[in-house]
């Protein structure tokens, strides 16, 4: 806990922050935090996937993180369930007649619940709010598998975070216990059948995504009103995140990134600890979260507010780039034909070798998405386009990134209302 000069300190922070806000902005109430959806919609999505499995059994560990916001559900999981409870696993048994979704929750421990706050019991309550009948602690979780396998010979691998060198693989070794005592057993990999679920977002994932976009949007006036020489890095960061907690975020989707003069030119910048230089440029690469679902927008701004005639002609190219290549989104394109386009411009123009990453990602639970990157794109689907050049001999970096969904005839640019051209940059930081 900070000592009492530490939250003094905070508290005038905080008070000055609000009171540099941009006017433009609006002076709305904070928007409150978004819930899990209903049960039924997680119930829908378990009953696709075990649709796609046809039969055996599956199980997912729950991978969530703790942060400084406290703790964060791994995708997969909250796809499936909504929950945000650490050691939680859920078995899911096609087959089955009666009971098809199991849940075992850890074990309440009350000193451990002083700490983090107290956790449910396991009762009818629960059982409404997760939509599952059989709740259990994660103690019973053996034995169950035993008998459910009395029926079945096939255990499915259904996700892959970590690779198949990662040692965090709670479900290989929970099925190399299994298949010890239950020779025959057999073991397949559908590790492509929840990217192929998550990446097509129905409209209530829309909806928190544009919201997510929205206060990221705000953010990033924020930022850009707030950028010129001598204003540190870390202010403008600061802005940021109240801009985000403004938008109903209870978190970042991700560390923002803040970076000035040479750190324009570093991809994952993560220090905010420099004083922004006259004539230098400031990537503001950000993602406000939205009921778990993130956004993620990048601008690049000239600290003076005025680009010079070299970053205006390696912004032209950048934003080029970036326009031809969502030209090109529709359903049945592949990404990588995208991104070649991308490279070609680039190459055209000089810079190749200083644009060093790919072009994009798919955008959601995750704020790098689950996704079928060698699939073609489908309608639903939300990628980010962001190319780049980076010079650290000049200390010049551009970055434009924007979310474009993927609509039945061609895209829609979901990130629409935060200017992109170099002269409507100019126009938002002066405030116009």
């Amino acid at each position: 806990m900070p000592s009492r000069n530490r939250c003094t300190a905070l508290v005038l922070a905080s008070a000055a922050l609000v009171l540099t806000l941009p006017r433009s902005l609006p002076a709305d109430e904070p928007i409150p935090p978004a819930r899990p959806f209903e049960p039924m919609v997680y119930q829908a999505r378990r009953a696709k996937l075990m649709k796609a499995l046809g039969g055996g059994i599956a199980v997912l560990y729950a991978r969530g993180e703790e942060d400084a916001d406290g703790y964060r559900q791994d995708a997969d999981f909250y796809y499936l369930t909504g929950l945000n409870d650490a050691g939680a696993v859920l078995v899911l048994s096609p087959e089955e007649r009666a009971f098809k979704e199991r849940l075992f929750l850890k074990p309440r421990d009350p000193d451990d619940e002083r700490w983090t706050g107290v956790r449910p019991d396991i009762g009818d309550s629960l059982r409404r709010t997760t939509g599952i009948e059989r709740i259990s602690r994660t103690s019973a979780l053996g034995g169950s598998m035993m008998g459910l396998l009395q029926t079945t010979g096939t255990l499915y691998l259904i996700s892959d975070p970590g690779g198949p060198d990662s040692p965090d693989r709670p479900e290989m070794e929970l099925y190399g216990k299994l298949s010890s005592k239950l020779p025959g057993v057999s073991i397949k990999n559908r590790t492509d059948l929840l990217p192929a679920l998550r990446s097509v977002k129905e409209p209530r994932e829309l909806d928190y995504m544009e919201k997510a976009i929205a206060a990221t949007v705000s953010a990033q006036h924020a930022a850009a009103q707030a950028i010129r020489p001598g204003v540190e890095e870390n202010w403008v960061a600061g802005l940021i995140d109240l801009e985000f907690k403004r938008g109903g975020a209870v978190r970042p989707g991700f560390p923002p990134i803040v970076g000035s003069g040479r750190n324009s030119t570093i991809l994952h910048y993560p220090e905010h600890n420099q004083t922004i230089a006259a004539g230098s440029l400031v990537v503001v690469d950000i993602g406000s979260d939205y009921g778990h679902y993130s956004a993620d927008i990048t601008r690049t701004y000239p600290a003076d507010g005025h680009f010079t005639p070299e970053q205006r002609k390696v912004y032209d190219v950048v934003l080029r780039a970036q326009q031809t290549c969502m030209d090109m989104i529709k359903p049945g394109v592949y990404f990588d034909d995208v991104h070649r386009k991308a490279e070609e411009i680039i190459r055209a123009a000089g810079y190749r070798d200083y644009f060093i990453h790919g072009l994009g990602h798919f955008v959601g639970l995750d704020v790098h998405d689950s996704g079928l990157y060698r699939k073609p794109l489908q309608a639903g689907m939300v990628v980010t386009i962001e190319p780049g050049i980076y010079i650290p001999e000049k200390s010049l970096g551009v970055r434009i990134e924007d979310e474009v969904l993927v609509t039945q005839n061609g895209h829609r640019l979901l990130t629409a209302a935060l200017p992109r051209d170099p002269d409507a940059v100019e126009r938002m930081m002066r405030k116009e």
